[in-house]
This record gives C-alpha cells, sequence and structure tokens, in this order.
C-alpha cells in the first residue's frame, strides 16, 4: 500500500482529552504527524455529503481529524498524561494507543431517500506497532481505518514511540476495546485489529456499520507493555500455566470438585495462559472424558474463547479433544485461551455403585515455544473430581434410623432384665458357696463326733478287761 505521508501541526483539545477520563491536563500540545491520502475536507459547519472517515479540520475534541493516532504513557496508579503523537519509551511501562473514528457525513444522508449514501458499511479499523526498538529509535504505530462505501475507502495515520533504551513491545490481551454512546461502548475487540484486514466496528453490533454524523463516532484503544531487553533477566523465556474447574450450576462457580447425582449436567472450563516471553505455537488440548465411565461429552457444546472473543468451532473439530487433540494453534506470551465443554451423567443407576463414586477426569496442554525450530513438546496437566451419589433405587440408607421413645423404653426393658438375671446368677453361686462350706463344716463334726465315740468305746473295753 502506497500512502503519501503529509506532516502537518495538530492541536490535542481539552475537550478531548475530558472524553477520554484525563483529567489535570488542559494546555495544548503541538507535534508532527504523518497522515493520508491527500482527500476532501470539510468542517463542523460544512459536513461531508457522503460517507468519508475523518476529514473535518475543526472537530471540538480532536481538532484535525487526519490526526486520529495518538499515544499516552498510563501510570501504575491508571492515570495517564497528555496523548500525544510523539512519547518517549522506557522498560517496564505501558502506553496506551488511541485511534479516533468519525463518519463526516450529514445526518442528512442516512435515510432512504438519500439513498443512505451518508452510511458507512464493512467499516474497520487496523493498527500496528512495533515489536521492537533500538535505542534512540523510533517506533511506528499505525492505523487505518477503511470501508466499502465511504468516498476514501482508506485513511490512515501514525504515531511515534522514541525509545530511551533497548525495548520489546507487547500487546495486554483484553485492552482493546471500542468506545462510543451506543450499546457497542466498551466490547473488547478481537486481535484481528492487529492484522492487515482490521476488525469490524459499529454502533450497537460490532457489524462494520457507522452512520454520518459525530453522534456515531467513537475511540478505539489499547495498550501495550514495554519491556527493557538485552539483560540476563529478560532474555527469552518460555512458559505456560493449565486450570481446569467443572461446573453444576451453570457457570455460577467454578471448584475443583462437585457432588452430582446420575442424569446431572456439568460444564468443564479449561484455562491456559503463556507466562512466558515467547509465543507457544502448535498448542493442542487432550481431554480423557471419554476414559470416564459414566460421563458422556454433550455435542455442540464446546467453546473456545480467545481475549475475550468466542471462536466458532466446527462441529467436525469440536469432539478432537477426545481424539488425538482439539488444535488451538499459536498463543502469544500473555495470551489466555479458555476452552468450554460439557457433559452428562448416566442416568443408568447400575453404572455406579451405592454411595459415592469418584470420577477424576484430566486434562493436557501441549505446545512448543516459537523461537527455537528445534523446541520439543512440552506438556501441562491438571484434573477435577466428579462425585457421583448414588442413595437410592435400592441401596440401603446412609444411616441407621434414629432412636426414638419407644426404642428407648424397650432398651431399658432389656436392659433391666439383664441386670436381674445377673442378679439372680451371683445370688444362687453365693447360695451354692455357702451351701458347700456347710456341708464340709457337717461333715467334719460328724467325723469329730466319730472319733470320740470310738475312744470312749475302746477305754470302756479296756477298763472291763482289767476288772476281770
Amino acid at each position: 500500500m502506497n500512502k503519501t505521508k503529509t506532516k502537518r501541526g495538530v492541536v490535542v483539545s481539552a475537550l478531548m482529552l475530558a472524553l477520554m477520563g484525563v483529567v489535570n491536563v488542559a494546555r495544548a500540545v503541538p507535534a508532527a504527524f504523518a497522515w493520508g491520502p491527500e482527500r476532501t475536507t470539510y468542517t463542523n459547519e460544512n459536513p461531508a455529503p457522503k460517507a468519508v472517515f475523518n476529514s473535518i479540520t475543526n472537530n471540538a475534541a480532536v481538532g484535525d481529524e487526519r490526526d486520529f493516532v495518538r499515544i499516552v504513557e498510563v501510570h501504575e496508579d491508571g492515570t495517564k498524561d497528555t496523548y500525544a503523537n510523539e512519547v518517549s519509551v522506557s522498560g517496564g511501562k505501558t502506553y496506551e494507543v488511541y485511534i479516533y473514528y468519525h463518519n463526516d457525513a450529514s445526518s442528512t444522508y442516512n435515510d432512504r431517500d438519500h439513498d443512505y449514501v451518508g452510511v458507512a458499511r464493512e467499516s474497520r479499523i487496523s493498527a500496528s506497532f512495533p515489536e521492537s526498538i533500538k535505542e534512540g529509535e523510533k517506533g511506528e504505530v499505525n492505523a487505518v481505518i477503511s470501508s466499502s462505501t465511504t468516498a476514501v475507502p482508506e485513511v490512515w495515520d501514525e504515531a511515534y514511540m522514541l525509545a530511551t533504551e533497548d525495548v520489546s513491545l507487547a500487546y495486554i490481551n483484553g485492552t482493546a476495546k471500542i468506545f462510543n454512546d451506543w450499546e457497542a461502548n466498551g466490547s473488547v475487540l478481537s486481535t484481528n485489529l492487529f492484522t492487515s484486514n482490521g476488525t469490524y466496528i459499529g454502533l450497537n453490533q460490532l457489524n462494520g456499520i457507522i452512520l454520518g454524523c459525530d453522534e456515531f463516532s467513537g475511540q478505539v484503544v489499547f495498550q501495550v507493555k514495554a519491556t527493557s531487553t538485552g539483560t540476563p533477566e529478560d532474555t527469552p523465556s518460555a512458559g505456560f500455566e493449565l486450570d481446569k474447574k467443572v461446573s453444576n450450576n451453570g457457570g455460577v462457580s467454578w471448584v475443583d470438585s462437585v457432588d452430582v447425582k446420575p442424569g446431572d449436567e456439568l460444564e468443564f472450563k479449561v484455562s491456559y495462559r503463556n507466562t512466558g516471553s515467547v509465543a507457544q505455537k502448535d498448542v493442542s488440548a487432550f481431554d480423557t472424558l471419554e476414559e470416564a465411565t459414566g460421563m458422556e461429552y454433550i455435542p455442540g457444546s464446546t467453546r473456545i474463547v480467545r481475549n475475550g472473543v468466542e471462536q466458532k468451532v466446527d462441529d467436525a473439530t469440536e469432539t478432537g479433544i477426545f481424539s488425538g487433540g482439539l488444535r488451538i494453534g499459536d498463543v502469544a506470551a500473555g495470551e489466555e485461551v479458555e476452552i468450554y465443554y460439557k457433559a452428562k451423567i448416566s442416568e443408568n443407576t447400575e453404572t455406579f455403585s451405592c454411595g459415592k463414586t469418584v470420577l477424576h477426569n484430566l486434562v493436557g496442554m501441549s505446545g512448543r515455544r516459537a523461537d527455537q525450530e528445534d523446541a520439543g513438546l512440552a506438556t501441562v496437566y491438571d484434573k477435577v473430581s466428579v462425585n457421583v451419589i448414588r442413595d437410592g433405587d435400592g441401596c440401603l440408607p446412609s444411616r441407621l434410623p434414629e432412636t426414638g421413645p419407644a426404642q428407648v423404653i424397650l432398651a431399658g426393658v432389656v436392659g433391666g432384665g439383664v441386670l436381674v438375671g445377673f442378679g439372680y446368677w451371683l445370688n444362687s453361686k453365693r447360695q451354692l458357696k455357702k451351701m458347700k462350706k456347710e456341708a464340709k463344716g457337717e461333715m467334719k463334726e460328724k467325723k469329730g463326733e466319730g472319733e470320740k465315740s470310738k475312744i470312749a468305746e475302746k477305754k470302756e473295753k479296756t477298763g472291763e478287761e482289767h476288772k476281770a
């Protein structure tokens, strides 16, 4: 694309800064910038008779709309300085890029009577920034606004980042957003923003339709992080994290272990984040759901969300996660990918034993670091527990019945009977012992009397013999 660049001056108005939430800044900042192509310009008082982007020279918010790309440093407390066409950049800091868009057609031309010539269709914004900048050099941040129905199919502008040291720049996931006065306000934009085709903008939907007039204007912003390069601690590193959760309440809460019953439905969420400073390539996910007896995948339930934007999953590939792997592709440094899918617990009660059956569901994700051609495949794993509770359909109660008054009385009667019987037995044993003791004494007494009788008889006989 050949782009004619024209150097001009610019004044950043206090109104624009107020619209962007920047307080404590009210002074004008002159700067130089490049924009293109050369085109017919308009004013607030005399807007365009046909759809055209960013061609008004006295916009109350931004001044000359042809200068629509600006940059600002975002401090740690979230405050910002003045948006400018050039900023100094150093490692460890965050910078926000601001892109203003405005269809300059008069609102008169938005209706059927004027063949909707004031409406811009297939409106897209594409942006780019340098991956690295050497100390003392300037890096260009570019943006292109395009439409299939505007008088000028593409308009572009750029701003500059002057490096105070060697730095690398990386997009901060989820910060690309659109702001306007319509329902699309605050929507996170796809990372297609950083491709040549760009990403759709819109009013109530991101469908590429932008009507003419300033009430339909807006801004696209995104943030980048600058990192110092050339020091040992800043050398490229690879790493990633994996976290699997399960929910049985429609995603209201996500946990590591969940209790369910036969016939219940549940949903799994797999969160994968590249924690390194280099991209991961050939990233794939695989799951052991089919090996967990008693759980069955619900067709059509697989979803993939990248940078807050849901991607379509083809019917032919949605079950790949259970057979060979679900291909995710490349995952940039700092990027996070979420995978969702649902399963149903078997209604066949014979599948599970009475009580609790624990099903362990394992997921793995693998990838290679993109900065080394011969990098090996690295894999991380995580799992959740699904506890299937079966307590009916012929199962014994989980606990014994509670005792009541009748059971207490019966226990007392039985206990009392036992005590009484034990008393009788003990008393009988005592009586028997006593009887034996007495019996022994009586026998001894009788034996003594017998001995005495024999002695007396012997004496008597002996006496008679002497007398004789």
